[in-house]
């Protein structure tokens, strides 16, 4: 594209985004746009091409870490930083949005919490949301980044860390980067342990609650109603005994 095309070109896109802004454009031509105040001159649609292509999608852009992006034809370190701090803000809006104090189980206020807390993590990350009487948050911990299958977590850690914060409640949750809404055996037996340790030291477990794809599933109505409760109680029991 020759200099006075693009200009022509970059002066239609402002005047579309300024009678309707992004609403109708495909992802591409958004970052295109955007790339405009980064890169003033050359010609960005190739570039966001390249990087929707090469970090997996569109969202997947502004999650990628900035040694990757600069690795990306065409983005170099401005290029990347400023992509990348896009990313942080996109993060820092959503925090402002769905920012709770009172945490409600199977609420929309409190699963847009939950969503955005686990927005552009890869891997499995379990959180502990301790609430005082009248369900208001006190405090909010990551527990582990893996999996329950390859991290086991220590219940004790856990129990002195909701003490401490002086809980009267917890709910707790944690992502599957797969996408399936389904809790594992790891889940079930984990929920069932947590939730007896956390009853005898007069702490009432509300919910463990599974964010995939966007949305949530609650593990102990699950676990109360497939009548596996007995069966876990027995494997946590033979385990206590190893």
């Amino acid at each position: 594209m020759d200099t006075n095309n693009h200009k022509g070109h970059r002066k239609r896109m402002r005047e579309d985004f300024e009678k309707g802004g992004f609403k109708t454009w495909q992802k591409h031509k958004v970052l295109e746009y955007l790339l405009y105040n980064v890169i003033p001159v050359a010609d960005t649609n190739d570039i966001a091409h390249n990087l929707i292509k090469e970090c997996g999608g569109f969202v997947n852009v502004f999650h990628t870490s900035k040694k990757r992006l600069m690795s990306i034809d065409g983005v170099g370190e401005k290029t990347a930083d400023y992509i990348c701090s896009l990313g942080e803000f996109i993060q820092y809006y959503n925090t402002e949005k769905y920012n709770t104090d009172v945490f409600v189980l199977n609420s929309e206020t409190s699963e847009n919490y939950l969503c955005n807390l686990f927005d552009g993590k890869s891997r499995e990350c379990c959180y502990m949301i301790c609430l005082d009487p009248k369900n208001r948050i006190i405090n909010q911990e990551m527990l582990f980044e893996g999996s329950f299958e390859s991290v086991e977590l220590d219940v004790a850690k856990v129990l002195r860390s909701a003490v401490k914060s002086d809980a009267s409640q917890v709910v707790f949750t944690h992502n599957h980067p797969s996408g399936i809404l389904k809790p594992s055996n790891a889940d079930l037996v984990t929920t069932q342990a947590l939730e007896h340790t956390l009853f005898f030291a007069g702490i009432k477990m509300l919910d463990h609650i599974i964010v995939a794809d966007g949305k949530c599933m609650s593990i102990l109505p699950y676990l109360k109603g497939s009548g596996m409760n007995a069966k876990i109680n027995r494997e946590i029991k033979k385990n206590n005994k190893r």
